[in-house]
C-alpha cells in the first residue's frame, strides 16, 4: 500500500492513495473485510498431494499360443485447494483415474509362422476447475492482496455470494481466483485404443535366415467434455461503520460489467473431439551369418493415413493428412570388429504439389570394433570394449508450419472493399489473396554428420561420447523481403527460403557394480551441449546488425541499459525518446545504432541487439545413483540445465490494466526518492504503465539456468513385493530467485 502510494507520487498520478488509516487497518488485521489482506496463494493451493499406482501382469500359454496381460491403474489429485465444496455443492478439485489394458496373443501357425494381436486401451477420466493452472497460478500473482476480501459477508438479503474485486481496475480486468476457482468444472474421458495385427513368415525354405512381416494398425482416440459454468457477481466495499461494541456493517456495491447481477446458475456445455489413424508396414528382411561375415538386408513399405478434427466445420483440417514411404537398409561386418551400414529411404508428402511430393534420403555408417582386434587383447584388462562410430545421412521435414497445401493459393472472397455512395452507405467487397501458391515447395533437408566413441572401463564403466553436426537447408519460411509498395499488403508469400546448422556433442556415462553379496551399486550420467545457428534468413532488417544470420534460432531480442536516469538534466540529454514523462529512476538505454556507426542520436525502441544465450537450453545434464544393499534399496536423480536465458515480463506491480502483488525483491531494492540508486534492482514505480521501463531489454534478462532433484525413490522388497516412497521435483538451485521458475515444481 505504501509502495502504491509511492507509484502515485513517482508518475503523478491523480489517482486516490491509500489513507493512512487504511494502512495501519490492515498492518493491524482490524477487519478482514473492512482491511483485507488476502494471501491468495495460500487461499488456493495445498502443501501436498497423494498419488496412487496399482499393476498386475498376467502371462502363460503353451506351445501353440501365449499371451501376455496387463492392468494398470493411476490416481492423481491435484495441488489445489477444494474451495468449491466452501461454497457450493459439487466438488471440482483435480481428480484423474488412469486406466491402461495391453493383451498380446501369439498364435503360431506353423514352426515357421506367427500371428500376433496387440490391444491397448487407455481410459482417462478427469475432474477439474474450468480455469486453468495457469491462469490459476497467475491469478495469484496478478490478484492485489489488500484491495478486496474474498467475498463479503451474507447480507440476508442477496441469494448469491458477494465477491470481492479490485475497484481500482475496469470490470474487464478484475479478478477473483477463488471464485474463478470455485465457479464450474469440467468432467473429461478420454478413450485411446490401439489394435495391431502382425503376421511374420520365415521364408527359410527359400533361403536361410529370409524372413517376411507385416504389421497393420488402427489408432482412435475420442474426447467428451462435460462442463458447467456459472457467473459471478462482482462487489467492492463502498463504506463500512463501526458500531460502539466494534461490530461492521458493510455497504458494498456491485462491480460487474453489465451493470446488473449475473446469473449464477450452473450452464451445461459439451465439447468432442478426436481422430483416427491407419498404419501399415510390410519388411522383408534377410539376417544370415558366413563364417566371420554378417550380412543384413531390409526393405520396407509404409503408408499412414491420420484424419484429425473429427468434430470440426473446417473442411481442410477434416481432410485425412496422408504420407507413403519405402526404405532400404543394407549392413555389413566382418568378425564383430569391422561394420558398415547404408540406408536409403524414398519418401512422399501430401504437403507438396505433384513433382515435388517425393525426396530421397540416403544415409551411411561405419564402425570399427578396435578391442576385438588381437593386439587390443593385453589392454582388456582395463579397456573391456572400445568401438569408434561414424556416420553421413540426410534426413527430410515435411512440417510446414501447421499450414496445409500451401503450394495452393487462399482466397478471402469478402478480404476487401471500398464504400461510395452520396451519402457513403453503399459498401462493396470483392476477393483478395491471403496466401499466394508456391508450387516449388519441397522438403526441409538436413545432412547430419555424427562420430562417437562407446568404450568401457574394467567391465564396470560404460562411457559414450558423440560429436554432431548438422546443416538444414530449404527451411520453411514466410517471406520477409516482399516490399509494401507491390500491393501484395498482408498477403503471405511461403518458400524454402531459410537455412541453419547445429552441432554439439553427447556423453553418457554408466556404471555398475556388485560389492561383496550384499551390495550393488549403479550410476547414470548424461550431458549434452547443442547450439544452433542461422545461416541464411528471408528478412529486412532495419539495421545489418539486427539480422538473424549468425544467430541461435531462440535468441531474444533486447536493448541494453545503462542504469537508471540519475536526475532531470540525465535525461534531457539523453534524447531517449520511448513512451513519455521519462524521469529520473527509468531506465536509460544505450543508442545501439550510433554504437555500430549510424548517424543517428535519438534512443528508440529500434535501439535492439541479440541476447547472448537463447531462451532455450544448450547445455543439458542429469546424474544420479541407485544404491541396493540387500532388500533396500535407495535412488536420485538430477537434472539440470544452462546457458539459457530468460526475459521476465508480466511482473511489474502497477499498470494501465493491472495491479499486482509487489514482489519482495522489487520492494527492497526499488528506486525510489528515497533511494536514488541508479542501479537498483528494479526502476521507479508508477502507476501506470510505463512504456520505457517495460521494455524487452537486459535490464529484465536473467540466467535461468537450473538444477533440481528431479525425483527420489526408497523401497524394500519382501518377497515378490516392493514397497517404496518417491517424490519428484523436490527441490531446485538456481541463480534466478524471483520466483518459482518452474510451475511444475508446484503443481506437481
Amino acid at each position: 500500500m505504501d509502495l502504491f502510494n509511492e507509484s502515485l507520487l513517482n508518475g503523478g498520478s491523480t489517482e486516490s492513495p491509500y489513507s493512512a488509516e487504511e494502512i495501519a487497518g490492515t498492518r493491524a488485521g482490524l477487519n478482514p473485510y473492512a482491511y483485507p489482506n488476502v494471501n491468495w496463494y495460500d487461499e488456493l493451493f495445498k502443501d501436498q498431494a497423494f498419488n496412487q499406482n496399482f499393476n498386475v501382469n498376467i502371462r502363460g500359454g503353451g506351445k501353440r499360443v501365449d499371451y501376455f496381460s496387463s492392468v494398470t491403474v493411476n490416481h492423481e489429485t491435484g495441488m489445489i485447494k477444494n474451495r468449491s465444496k466452501d461454497f457450493f455443492s459439487y466438488n471440482n478439485n483435480i481428480n484423474v483415474m488412469r486406466y491402461s489394458f495391453q493383451n498380446n496373443i501369439n498364435a503360431y501357425l506353423g514352426k515357421d509362422s506367427r500371428l500376433s494381436l496387440r490391444l491397448n486401451v487407455q481410459l482417462r477420466k478427469t475432474k477439474q476447475p474450468n480455469i486453468s493452472m495457469n491462469d490459476l497460478f497467475a491469478g495469484a500473482i496478478n490478484t492485489s492482496p489488500v484491495e478486496a476480501p474474498i467475498y463479503f459477508p451474507d447480507d440476508g438479503v442477496t441469494t448469491h455470494i458477494k465477491w470481492g474485486v479490485n475497484d481500482r481496475l475496469k470490470p474487464g480486468q478484475q479478478q477473483n481466483p477463488v471464485a474463478q476457482l470455485a465457479s464450474g468444472y469440467q468432467d473429461n474421458f478420454r478413450s485411446t485404443v490401439v489394435a495391431a495385427l502382425e503376421f511374420e513368415q520365415k521364408l527359410n525354405f527359400i533361403t536361410e535366415g529370409l524372413r517376411f512381416k507385416a504389421l497393420a494398425s488402427f489408432k482412435n482416440w475420442s474426447s467428451t467434455t462435460n462442463s458447467a459454468s456459472a457467473g459471478w457477481n462482482k462487489y467492492h466495499l463502498q463504506d463500512f461503520s463501526v458500531d460502539d461494541n466494534g461490530v461492521y456493517s458493510f455497504v458494498t456495491r456491485l462491480q460487474n460489467e453489465s451493470g446488473g447481477e449475473v446469473s449464477t446458475d450452473l450452464k451445461p456445455g459439451v465439447a468432442n473431439s478426436g481422430d483416427r489413424r491407419f498404419y501399415f508396414q510390410a519388411i522383408m528382411d534377410y539376417n544370415r551369418t558366413f563364417g566371420k561375415h554378417d550380412v543384413n538386408a531390409m526393405f520396407i513399405y509404409n503408408q499412414d493415413e491420420l484424419v484429425t478434427q473429427l468434430f470440426s466445420g473446417d473442411l481442410i483440417a477434416a481432410l485425412p493428412k496422408r504420407k507413403q514411404g519405402v526404405a532400404a537398409r543394407l549392413s555389413y561386418a566382418y568378425d564383430g570388429k569391422y561394420l558398415a551400414e547404408v540406408n536409403m529411404g524414398y519418401n512422399g508428402s501430401e504437403n507438396f504439389a505433384k513433382g515435388h511430393r517425393w525426396g530421397f534420403f540416403p544415409s551411411i555408417a561405419v564402425g570399427y570394433n578396435i578391442s576385438e582386434e588381437a593386439f587390443f587383447e593385453p589392454l582388456k584388462n582395463v579397456f573391456s570394449n572400445m568401438k569408434i562410430r561414424a556416420s553421413w545421412g540426410l534426413v527430410g521435414n515435411d512440417n510446414i508450419g501447421g499450414a496445409r497445401f500451401v503450394y495452393m493459393p487462399t482466397i478471402n472472397l469478402t478480404g476487401t472493399g471500398y464504400t461510395t455512395g452520396l451519402d457513403g452507405d453503399i459498401t462493396y467487397k470483392g476477393p483478395v489473396y491471403s496466401r499466394y501458391g508456391n508450387p516449388e515447395v519441397t522438403w526441409e533437408v538436413g545432412k547430419k554428420v555424427n562420430v562417437g566413441l562407446d568404450l568401457q572401463l574394467f567391465n564396470s564403466l560404460n562411457l559414450t561420447m558423440d560429436y554432431f553436426h548438422e546443416t538444414r537447408t530449404d527451411i520453411f519460411q514466410e517471406r520477409g523481403t516482399i516490399p509494401q509498395y507491390l500491393g501484395t499488403a498482408g498477403t503471405k508469400v511461403f518458400g524454402n527460403l531459410a537455412a541453419m546448422k547445429n552441432q554439439g556433442f553427447d556423453f553418457a556415462a554408466d556404471f555398475n557394480k556388485k560389492i561383496g553379496k550384499d551390495w550393488f551399486i549403479s550410476f547414470k550420467g548424461t550431458f549434452t551441449y547443442a547450439h544452433n545457428e542461422i545461416t541464411k534468413y528471408d528478412e529486412s532488417p532495419k539495421y545489418a546488425f539486427q539480422s538473424k544470420v549468425g544467430q541461435s534460432a531462440n535468441i531474444p531480442s533486447i536493448m541494453i541499459s545503462d542504469g537508471l536516469f540519475k536526475d532531470p538534466d540525465d535525461v534531457k540529454n539523453s534524447n531517449q525518446q520511448i513512451g513519455g514523462n521519462l524521469s529520473a529512476g527509468d531506465i536509460k538505454y544505450v543508442n545501439i545504432s550510433k554504437l555500430y556507426g549510424y548517424d543517428d542520436d535519438i534512443v528508440d525502441i529500434s535501439d535492439w541487439v541479440w541476447a547472448k544465450n537463447p531462451t532455450v537450453p544448450e547445455i543439458v545434464y542429469g546424474f544420479g545413483p541407485s544404491i541396493r544393499w540387500k532388500n533396500l534399496d535407495f535412488s536420485f536423480f538430477f537434472q539440470g540445465v544452462a546457458k539459457v536465458s530468460l526475459v521476465m515480463s508480466d511482473f511489474h506491480p502497477f499498470g494501465d490494466n493491472s495491479l499486482r502483488n509487489v514482489l519482495t525483491w522489487i520492494a527492497d531494492d526499488r528506486w525510489s526518492p528515497d533511494n536514488q540508486n541508479i542501479n537498483a534492482t528494479y526502476p521507479r514505480l508508477t502507476r501506470d504503465t510505463s512504456v520505457n521501463n517495460t521494455q524487452r531489454s537486459d535490464y529484465w534478462l536473467r540466467n535461468a539456468a537450473f538444477i533440481k532433484l528431479k525425483n527420489a525413490e526408497i523401497g524394500y522388497t519382501y518377497k515378490n513385493m516392493r514397497f517404496y516412497v518417491s517424490g519428484m521435483n523436490l527441490a531446485t538451485f538456481s541463480p534466478f530467485k524471483h520466483w518459482t521458475r518452474n510451475k511444475e515444481e508446484v503443481m506437481v
